[in-house]
């Protein structure tokens, strides 16, 4: 059992001496501290040197208010998230750092230490652990069980623990192992809490009271990053989105009236990025980028004249709502501006099933000839898709299939219909009695729903949509078809480096001599070679990042489906209400593949070697290779 040394101002707890043990927390103080015996000593009695205390400083630290942070970001499971395959072309170890943790980093009083341990991308340590006065731990729900097991390694070595992020605010209850939980959006939160920490008296739950105003936001923490662990970095301009679709919870977290940063903060960020070295592309994570036209426009040429004074090697790519396609004005001025490629929510090409979940932007036009269009324009589209509605018939996976292959979309995240905490869907229903309980959260998988189709017919069709437009034959053919309307804006490029090349040549040796596909992949590469072959560049990036979405379909995804059949062919399936159990898909703000292949796209305008073969026509360069999230809580 740990002994934990608490000091404090004024009197001594009741009944209790100088540096007497007491099993309980007395009322007021740290109420987190709830296990082992505690001992108490006024900050004006004499210290012990160097003894330390339950955080890891020394009593005298603390009397001072001195505290260290540990700031860890839980490990995601392998998902089309992740572009794990494909990932080990770049050399990098994951996809993109936690802006959430350096946010709030920067929240933190100046006179605490803080370190960062990505878990993504490096072990944690009992070293890690040891150092720090109070771990301050992240999360969604896809993470909830990594970050469970840092909870249980802080307990056992004493330490306190500070948890945030969508799971804490989506799932509290579910929360009791952390000491202290941040509930909402932390920039209001934050310094009240780190106060209470230090005078010793913090609560267990910390809840926000209103929207934080994002003008005055800090400039994230960059320079805790081991930049080159990250395939592309974050940023932030907006919070919230204006529409009401009936699945989607960020309306609930972050309200319908979107906030934005100014456009002098962006140009901060957008240096601090630059001064640390990193070279590649930078995921604006906003959830609608597009919600606040207004202030979109404003900040747009800013960062294009940002982009064009320092020469910076940075390119950029964000989540946009269909209705981006409206407004070719704009989506000049995105390019213009460094914007290569966008991720929209076009969710299914059911117009019942888009008025039945409320996605009433995504009507009254051929959403499949609007992606024609922006490829035209040279803006990449990656899109999410959901599988489960209400008004889905047995004819939904054809559809599907044929709608992805149509709009020539290579990265096409169709997942299953999941009801997120909190949403409308989520309470109807709950009211309905239509949530499964026993399922892990993953949306490429069966999720909470039960769904009018019957659940055998719905896993099976889902099944063979996945097979279907990840079999490599299938994929390819859509590659040609995308190559087919895309043209690239050439004033955006960035130059190619080293690095770029070198994931080149890994991934044509992976997918060319060891795939089991590699004879579709050459026909593919001889076929742009003979009819586009400027656009090698972009058509070996494309295959390069489609590598992790063939592998991973084929080894994990349809293996899970086939066991979730015979789960259901035996009768295995709960019909059970949980709502403490209800699986979130918050969207991977920080974990979308979308841009991998466009470092790759860079190297692969190789230079000299492709170069030499290609004859003259329109020119490709960069593909952004994106795992689309299907039934994705961030899809627009």
């Amino acid at each position: 059992m740990t002994t934990r040394i608490l000091e404090f101002e004024g009197t001594l707890p009741p009944g209790g001496d100088a540096c007497q043990a007491e099993e309980a927390t007395p009322s007021g103080l740290a109420d987190g501290l709830r296990s082992g015996p505690m001992i108490y000593c006024p900050t004006s009695q004499e210290k012990l040197p160097g003894t330390r205390t339950q955080f890891g400083s020394t009593r005298s630290d603390l009397a001072r208010g001195f505290m260290r942070a540990l700031l860890i970001n839980p490990e995601f499971p392998n998902s089309y998230w992740s572009a794990k395959e494909a990932l080990v072309f770049t050399g990098r170890r994951t996809l993109i750092p936690p802006l959430g943790l350096i946010t709030v980093a920067a929240l933190l009083p100046d006179h605490w230490e803080c370190r960062l341990v990505d878990t993504t991308a490096e072990a944690l340590t009992d070293e890690d652990l040891r150092w720090a006065d109070v771990a301050m731990v992240t999360g969604m729900l896809v993470q909830r069980e990594a970050l469970h097991e840092i909870l249980a390694r802080c307990r056992r070595l004493g330490l306190r623990t500070v948890v945030g992020g969508p799971y804490a605010t989506a799932l509290p209850e579910e929360l009791d192992g952390a000491d202290h939980v941040v509930v909402g959006e932390a920039e209001e939160i934050i310094p009240d809490l780190a106060a209470d920490l230090e005078g010793g008296y913090a609560r267990h739950i910390y809840k926000e009271v209103r929207k934080p105003d994002l003008s005055q936001a800090p400039l994230p923490r960059f320079d805790l990053l081991k930049t080159h662990f990250y395939h592309n970095m974050a940023l932030q301009f907006s919070r919230g989105c204006p529409f009401t679709c009936e699945f989607c919870d960020i309306i609930v977290m972050y309200g319908r009236k979107p906030r934005t940063k100014t456009a002098a903060q962006v140009i901060r960020e957008l240096d601090a990025i630059q001064t640390s070295g990193f070279v590649g592309n930078v995921f604006f994570v906003d959830d609608n980028f597009i919600g606040n036209k207004k202030a979109v426009r404003q900040v747009l040429p800013e960062i294009g004249d940002w982009r064009r004074r320092t020469k910076a090697k940075l390119e950029f790519y964000t989540e946009a709502s269909m209705n981006v396609a409206d407004d070719p004005s704009l989506v000049d001025l995105m390019i213009q501006s460094g914007f290569t490629a966008i991720f929209i929510g076009i969710e299914t090409p059911s117009a019942e099933a888009l008025r039945e979940t409320k996605k009433l932007q995504n009507l009254k036009r051929d959403m499949a000839e609007q992606v024609h269009g922006l490829l035209e324009k040279g803006m990449d589209v990656w899109a999410g898709f959901i599988l489960g509605f209400d008004s889905d018939g047995p004819d939904i996976f054809d559809q599907m299939i044929e709608f992805v292959n149509r709009a020539a979309i290579p990265y096409a995240m169709v997942g299953m219909l999941s009801a997120l905490p909190h949403t409308p869907l989520y309470h109807r229903l709950e009211k309905e009695g239509r949530l499964r309980e026993g399922v892990s959260g993953d949306q490429f998988g069966l999720t909470n729903v039960v769904t009018k189709l019957p659940v055998d017919q719905m896993v099976s069709g889902y099944r063979r949509v996945l097979e279907t437009l990840y079999d490599p034959s299938v994929f390819f053919d859509r590659c040609r078809e995308y190559l087919r309307w895309y043209r690239t804006p050439s004033e955006v490029t960035r130059p190619k480096e080293a690095q770029d090349v070198r994931a080149v040549l890994r991934a044509m040796v992976a997918q060319g001599l060891r795939s089991p596909y590699r004879r579709e992949y050459w026909r593919f590469l001889r076929w742009v070679l003979f009819h586009c072959p400027r656009q090698m560049g972009r058509a070996l990036a494309l295959a390069a990042a489609g590598h992790h979405y063939i592998t991973y379909t084929r080894e994990s995804v349809v293996p899970g489906l086939r066991r979730a059949e015979e789960q259901i062919r035996e009768g295995r399936l709960s019909r059970r209400v949980d709502p403490h159990r209800a699986p979130r898909t918050y969207g991977l703000k920080p974990h979308p593949v979308f841009s991998l292949s466009v470092v790759l796209a860079r190297a692969f305008a190789l230079g000299s070697s492709i170069r030499e073969m290609a004859s003259p026509k329109p020119s490709l360069s960069t593909t952004a290779s994106r795992a689309m999230p299907q039934g994705r809580s961030l899809t627009r």
